[in-house]
């Protein structure tokens, strides 16, 4: 039998890397858009373990544009009240960082403008007689 999945899309919020006995884990939410179908996505519970975990919490945010290779898992427990649930998962064995937490964060300041630009040319552009060839 097989149980693959393999998403893409952005984290929800900012990441928590917890430590659970010698492993660390990271819980998070990811949303998914309908390529079909605008202004509608889906959103997927996801957990990561050890070094992907680390990595993730490293490099990504709220906001930032992953891929992800897992499995679904599905959890069933009883609540406080005594009532029967069911929680389904995607257990990432390989994420894939498609943006960073800095590229995200200047995809949300993109309306300020940059101060520093060091390839802003203000002057005219160059002539063939500038050129040293």
């Amino acid at each position: 039998m097989m149980n693959i999945v393999a998403i893409t899309g952005r984290i929800t919020k900012d990441l928590e890397l917890k430590q659970a006995g010698q492993t660390q884990v990271t819980n998070f939410s990811m949303a998914v858009e309908n390529p079909y179908k605008k202004d509608d996505a889906s959103f997927f519970d996801i957990v990561a373990f050890g070094k992907t975990a680390e990595l993730l919490n490293q490099y990504c945010g709220k906001g930032s544009k992953i891929g992800v290779d897992g499995t679904l898992k599905q959890d069933r427990f009883t609540d406080k009240e005594g009532n029967n649930r069911s929680v389904v998962r995607i257990t990432a064995n390989r994420i894939e960082f498609l943006d960073t937490k800095t590229q995200t964060n200047k995809q949300n300041q993109a309306e300020k403008p940059n101060k520093e630009n060091p390839f802003a040319n203000d002057n005219e552009d160059i002539s063939n007689s500038d050129l040293p060839f």
